[in-house]
């Protein structure tokens, strides 16, 4: 389990936050996995397909993403990183605010995001 692995999540995962809040589909693109899984909290469950899509079409727009903190546990084979963020979201629903509480893991191999599942943080 290399420190250099952890690193490597942890600036994938800024890269990923300031994509989303700049909505830089090529960006995007380069850090998120083939193979996404990506579980909203609203319990919504897209791949990266559809996650590019609905940005992509304006359906999905982040303003603002702001980390709170995070915490990382380097496994072997992976990262997990457990963290708290701001999200502030602009969808044909209109302006969504939420504190999340979020799982994210990057594989060793390939260091892009593999998977993400968000809950609302308690208030």
């Amino acid at each position: 389990m290399s420190q250099d692995f952890a690193a490597q999540a942890l600036a994938m995962e800024d890269r990923r936050f300031r994509a989303m809040a700049a909505s830089d589909i090529a960006e995007l693109n380069a850090v998120l996995a083939d193979d996404l899984h990506y579980t909203h909290a609203n319990g919504m469950v897209e791949d990266r397909a559809e996650f590019i899509r609905k940005i992509t079409s304006g359906e999905r727009s982040y303003r603002k993403v702001t980390l709170v903190g995070r915490t990382v546990s380097p496994q072997p084979g992976f990262t997990a990183i457990f963290g708290q963020v701001d999200v502030e979201v602009m969808r044909t629903a209109g302006l969504l605010l939420n504190r999340l509480d979020y799982t994210a893991i990057y594989r060793d191999a390939d260091p892009r995001l593999f998977a993400w599942s968000a809950v609302k943080a308690q208030a």
